[in-house]
């Protein structure tokens, strides 16, 4: 789609012309009004713009000296004249300063605005460098749309996608965050997906290459071309890449993800299969949790209230220690006994929350025999002693 923006100081004209003709059919979104030349140039420096019909006559600025502007700033933009006055002059004005048609007001109907904004689809057409421009989230949601062959366009196309790196084809991977790894707040959990897109984004860029973008802000989509940027990454290599990915993320932002990856494939209206191939493969359920770690969490989970150690837990599902500890971590991005003292300590606000019990009694109750050892860790973790946290 080509980005329209009417410049017309009567607010009727406008809505006339919006409704005179399907401007989707055309192959233009209708993408901006605005109702003098200073606001227009104001959006032409905010929004990609690709076509302006203005009238001539407006208070401030006219439609000429704001066509001169745009032809300054923006050669590519075309630009057709709305005038409510049939003067020969104005049209010699418009032709010279580059206008692609003059288009009386009081006359024009359907069929000669169609005209007009099929002669400037043609000449952006024709423009190599000129090509539809679209926001972030326009390319992602189109993005998305060839994910699935239900919304997949009849002749899909992204520049990005069809530059000589893809001509051998490509593969796609789809990441996710654990479901069972550690919780955020709704606001910091969104930021720490954009910063895993943007490190995706920017790890894979150096030396791959292709595209990166999101589902909804809970999942991300590369597609990458066949061949990496550097040398000796081939296809046998692709797993190995993706782990140093993985692991790269959770050494610097401290996310544990999960990830599957399709097989080759060639055109672009094969994405929908290739997505598929992804989605099939992706662990289900509690996202792969290993056996071993389901089982430590329903044992702590049954018995928080006593005094747990990471060498009871692994002797009850018999396991070494030191092996339960690095699966743990793994699995769920946070050590056992972070894990064990996060929950004693959500436990622990809830009576401070819920019951007059004394912060000994607490103490005793989640396990810590020692009160003052409590009270400390309590401070360390949540900024505030047992009972400045029940009295605030």
């Amino acid at each position: 789609m080509w980005n329209l923006l009417i410049v017309e100081d009567e607010s009727i004209v406008r809505l006339g012309l919006r409704y005179m003709v399907d401007w989707e059919t055309l192959g233009v979104y209708w993408k901006a009004e605005a109702s003098n030349g200073e606001e227009a140039l104001r959006m032409l420096d905010t929004e990609p713009i690709h076509i302006v019909m203005t009238d001539i006559r407006m208070p401030g600025m006219d439609g000429l000296d704001f066509a001169k502007q745009v032809k300054m700033k923006y050669p590519d933009v075309q630009i057709i004249f709305l005038s409510s006055y049939d003067n020969f002059a104005y049209a010699k004005e418009a032709i010279r300063l580059g206008a692609i048609d003059y288009l009386h007001k009081p006359t024009m109907d359907e069929r000669e605005v169609a005209g007009a904004i099929g002669k400037a689809v043609a000449l952006l057409a024709d423009t190599p460098a000129q090509q539809p421009t679209l926001t972030g989230d326009e390319r992602n949601l189109y993005l998305l749309s060839l994910l699935d062959k239900y919304t997949i366009p009849g002749n899909p196309s992204l520049a990005e996608l069809e530059t000589e790196e893809f001509q051998q084809g490509y593969w796609l991977t789809a990441f996710r965050k654990r479901d069972d790894a550690v919780q955020a707040g709704e606001d910091s959990g969104h930021l720490k997906f954009l910063s895993v897109l943007y490190l995706i984004e920017e790890y894979v860029s150096k030396d791959w290459g292709g595209v990166v973008f999101h589902r909804d802000f809970r999942e991300v989509v590369w597609i990458a071309p066949a061949a990496a940027k550097a040398g000796g990454i081939g296809h046998s290599e692709r797993g190995k890449y993706l782990e140093r990915l993985r692991l790269k993320i959770f050494e610097l932002l401290n996310a544990p993800l999960i990830y599957s990856s399709s097989s080759l494939y060639g055109g672009l209206e094969q994405l929908p299969d290739a997505y598929m191939e992804v989605l099939l493969q992706l662990p289900v359920h509690e996202q792969s949790d290993n056996l071993i770690v389901r089982k430590s969490k329903a044992f702590v989970d049954n018995h928080l209230l006593e005094d747990i150690t990471l060498a009871k837990v692994a002797a009850e599902i018999h396991v070494s220690p030191g092996y339960l500890s690095r699966v743990f971590l793994k699995e769920i991005g946070e050590n056992f006994s972070d894990y064990l003292i996060r929950n004693k300590l959500e436990y622990a606000q809830k009576l401070l929350r819920d019951t007059n019990k004394k912060v000994y009694e607490i103490s005793a109750e989640i396990g810590y025999t020692n009160p003052h050892y409590f009270s400390k860790l309590f401070k360390e973790r949540m900024g505030l002693t047992p009972l400045e946290y029940r009295n605030r």
